[in-house]
């Protein structure tokens, strides 16, 4: 009796909850939802769920690529129950980052904040390594053995460096290890994510690392005025001693002791983000440098900016999926895929209404045409010369 008593009354607390404006307002917008990510998944999808589909010669069954996230270097989540264990890491590599291409690594060196534990191996490039990083790091390699300051040493395959290196982090427990790195945001977690990438190994890192603090930012943040930030002038600066710079594991011993007396254990974790940024970085901009010249004419031509456009290649998007989705779905398909949300619940380009106005109608305007963008902007650029002519 008292049961059917209580489940009379969550079913009136309900009934009442249900009938609250603030209650009925997030039903639509859920369903709004709901419906713009089921029209954006028609236009990406085509006619490949129509019945009968194989017997046709031109049906229309390629894919737009799914959404990449755009990283946002946001806190970590999985830190909130639990302590963290953090360890300071430096990678000597072949060179440096290139037009978006990423050096190899040569060696990696770790060591725990805490215990004083340190990880130490050399890696065998499967690239040469360019002069002025043999002069700075001392490490040579012939092809097959590798040398350092002229003795030579045990060097192993990058993903048998990987994987021990994970089995090291390993002993330290699951899901609560913070790496960190100087100038590692723009340097070591970027190359060290693209290899772990390469090899296969994204899952198995992100079981055992819940996230990055590059130790540059941090201490750029707390001490403004300082002369340099390079790990030499900070040892020299904070603990007074001299070290054997750019040896992987040198340079992380003496950045442990830099540490001890410039920031505390709790700032390291509010500077922390997550560890499948730099992941969803890589992915980025891999695509925004194949997809971005497609789009480099809408530019040029006034119908998005190059932020707009590097946001719409990043995601995946080039001119010719752009005009694929329009001719299935016109401007509502354009608007539904700029906004469809990610893995990450963000919109896929932008969700903002002034941007989607002044863009989704111009791109309308371009794919309106039956020939190719191309052609089109090559005539409206005579066009304009030819008039530009006439008046002077």
């Amino acid at each position: 009796m008292k049961f059917s008593n209580k489940v009379d009354e969550y079913r009136v607390k309900r009934r009442k909850k249900m009938k609250l404006p603030g209650t009925k307002r997030r039903r639509l917008i859920l369903k709004q939802e709901r419906v713009m990510q089921m029209n954006a998944s028609e236009a990406s999808e085509g006619s490949i769920y129509q019945s009968e589909i194989g017997l046709s010669t031109e049906a229309d069954i390629e894919q737009i690529p799914d959404p990449i996230p755009k990283s946002n270097f946001g806190a970590v989540q999985k830190l909130k129950n639990m302590e963290a264990k953090y360890i300071i890491f430096d990678l000597e590599t072949t060179g440096l980052i290139r037009q978006g291409a990423m050096p190899h690594i040569t060696q990696i060196g770790a060591v725990a904040i805490e215990s004083g534990n340190v990880f130490s191996t050399y890696v065998l490039p499967k690239i040469p390594i360019e002069p002025g990083a043999e002069e700075t790091t001392g490490i040579v390699c012939d092809g097959t053995s590798v040398f350092a300051h002229g003795s030579k040493v045990t060097a192993v395959p990058i993903r048998e460096a990987i994987l021990n290196f994970l089995k090291w982090l390993g002993t330290f427990g699951k899901y609560g290890i913070i790496l960190v790195a100087h100038n590692g945001r723009v340097f070591d977690f970027r190359v060290l994510s693209h290899a772990i990438d390469c090899i296969g190994l994204q899952e198995d890192f992100l079981e055992i690392v819940s996230g990055f603090t590059d130790s540059l930012s941090l201490i750029r943040s707390k001490h403004k005025k300082l002369e340099k930030y390079s790990q030499i002038f900070l040892a020299k600066h904070f603990c007074n001693e001299t070290f054997s710079a750019h040896d992987a594991v040198e340079d992380v011993k003496m950045l442990s002791k830099s540490f001890s007396v410039v920031v505390s254990q709790s700032e390291l974790s509010k500077a922390a983000y997550d560890a499948e940024t730099p992941f969803l970085q890589d992915k980025f901009n891999s695509a925004k440098t194949l997809y971005l010249p497609s789009l480099n004419i809408l530019v040029g031509n006034g119908v998005m900016k190059m932020n707009m456009a590097e946001n719409v290649a990043g995601s995946g998007l080039g001119l010719h999926h752009l005009k694929l989705i329009h001719k299935r779905s016109g401007e509502d398909g354009l608007r539904n895929i700029f906004c469809a949300q990610t893995s990450r619940s963000k919109p896929r380009v932008t969700s903002d209404c002034k941007v989607l106005d002044y863009v989704v109608p111009k791109l309308c305007q371009v794919f309106f045409h039956d020939r190719n963008v191309v052609f089109y902007y090559l005539e409206v650029t005579l066009y304009k010369l030819v008039q530009c002519n006439d008046v002077s």
